[in-house]
């Protein structure tokens, strides 16, 4: 069940635990929402839920990053420009890539795995490479792209004057993100560039709402997580169980009440093997 919440004067987050979260900007005549969630069928929800707030045109939709749960939806935004940045336009056009996802979405056996099969997967049509400034009416709308992390093409949209920041999956409040796609030594230099940010509020990809402390956590879990999985590599060329195992061990009891802490040895090992 979602839950829509009003951060600021037609700014919305629409969250759904366990789920993908998005957001809602609705302007004097027009809308723009953030991710497409992970089937049309999710999608249609999405803007079903979209109209009870406006029936205003959805002009734009931003994909924070090129994940199946955050733009396979896309297909059902008709009429509508879907800003993305390049990589991830490069991400959801590779044949490989896309049936890579899909092939694990099957095997999960989820509900929407079927519908998955079935997806017209649509790329941004339009994308920048570092910067897009959107001059949305009255709100001014920095999209950043601070450099790889949890994807090639990460993106943030900052709400500069109402100092809100959506941070797709890279920035969760009390969430493991998944490492299997990422870009590790990246992902420290980008993390630099996002807290400079300062939000008063930000919304991840997943998980609550969060406020800059919240913010400045995940930033010290990714770093330790990955600066710890660099140490252990020197180590050792290869995955040694034991190391492996200390330093999830070690993760589990200092960060116990976060979302999916029980997949930390697998991130882990997703870190290893993308160093």
């Amino acid at each position: 069940m979602a839950e829509i919440i009003e951060l600021d004067n037609g700014i919305y987050a629409r969250i759904v635990e366990g789920l993908t979260n998005s957001g809602i900007i609705v302007g004097n005549s027009e809308i723009l929402v953030i991710d497409s969630l992970r089937v049309p069928s999710h999608a249609r929800d999405l803007i079903k839920d979209v109209k009870s707030i406006s029936n205003k045109p959805i002009k734009y939709l931003i994909d924070t990053h090129s994940h199946w749960d955050h733009s396979w939806g896309n297909e059902e935004f008709i009429d509508t420009i879907i800003i993305g940045h390049e990589n991830c336009y490069k991400e959801m056009t590779d044949e490989n890539w896309n049936n890579k996802w899909k092939e694990k979405i099957l095997n999960a056996n989820d509900p929407w795995s079927k519908e998955a099969q079935l997806v017209n997967i649509t790329p941004p049509n339009l994308t920048f490479s570092n910067q897009m400034n959107l001059h949305f009416e009255d709100k001014q709308i920095i999209l950043k792209y601070f450099g790889k992390a949890h994807t090639s093409g990460d993106i943030f949209i900052h709400l500069v004057n109402e100092n809100i920041l959506f941070t797709g999956d890279v920035t969760q409040n009390k969430g493991i993100p998944f490492f299997g796609d990422s870009y590790p030594t990246d992902w420290l230099d980008t993390a630099n560039g996002i807290i400079n940010v300062k939000p008063s509020i930000f919304v991840g990809g997943h998980g609550p709402i969060g406020n800059y402390k919240d913010m400045v956590d995940s930033k010290t879990f990714v770093d330790e997580i990955i600066i710890e999985s660099i140490k252990l590599k020197s180590f050792s060329n290869k995955k040694d169980e034991n190391l492996v195992k200390d330093l999830s061990t070690k993760l589990k009891n200092k960060y116990q009440d976060w979302r999916k802490i029980d997949t930390v040895e697998s991130s882990v090992l997703d870190i290893l093997s993308r160093l």
